[in-house]
């Protein structure tokens, strides 16, 4: 009996290798979650800086074509202030010139400072890509690792496996179902009993 109960401790310790393996197993992808939810949220941001900076370009051109429409207007004026008869013609073409031309220059001091705002942003998305990129890399390098570890654990529970077939086999089956039966219920099958007092 002695010798059974070695080999039903010796089954424990297999276990509870096999479980640790597979506990680790299971663990090692998840390391990865907190870097790949950083990647989510880095190419969030830079979508919504590439939406931006779309409709930023898109508003810079809407004023340069009014830019171009003002300009128009500018020589439509000059040409009415070319055949003015009166002075009060004359006036009033002179002060939409003027008006036109003002308009124009506060445009385009806006058209400046947005030219301004996406360079910027484009500078931005560039290093925002970089690092997307730099952390993409790392993520492939860490999955490889990680694949790595999997494989390995995986190769060391087969290993695990077989010897706990093998220790199996020596045991006696009833014991065995015995065991295998405790062991789903309570997780420990076999405890140390020392004074005749179990220590588990």
């Amino acid at each position: 009996m002695k010798t059974q109960l070695l080999l039903l401790q010796e089954l424990q310790t297999i276990d509870a290798r096999i479980q640790e393996l597979s506990h680790a197993t299971r663990a090692l992808p998840e390391k990865l979650a907190p870097a790949k939810a950083d990647l989510a949220r880095l190419e969030t941001i830079v979508a919504g800086e590439k939406l931006r900076l779309a409709e930023t370009e898109a508003w810079r051109r809407e004023q340069e074509d009014l830019i171009a429409r003002e300009e128009e207007a500018v020589r439509a004026a000059k040409a009415k202030l070319s055949v003015a008869k009166t002075n009060r013609d004359y006036t009033a073409a002179s002060r939409e010139v003027d008006n036109k031309r003002r308009a124009i220059s506060e445009r385009e001091e806006e058209v400046l400072k947005v030219i301004d705002a996406i360079e910027t942003t484009r500078a931005q998305i560039a290093a925002h890509e970089t690092d997307i990129g730099t952390l993409r890399e790392r993520i492939g390098e860490r999955e490889a690792e990680i694949l790595a570890e999997v494989a390995a654990l995986q190769e060391s529970s087969k290993a695990d496996l077989a010897q706990r077939e093998e220790v199996a086999k020596t045991v006696d089956p009833a014991l065995l179902a015995r065991y295998d039966h405790v062991v789903k219920r309570r997780g420990i099958a076999v405890v140390a009993v020392k004074d005749g007092a179990c220590l588990g």
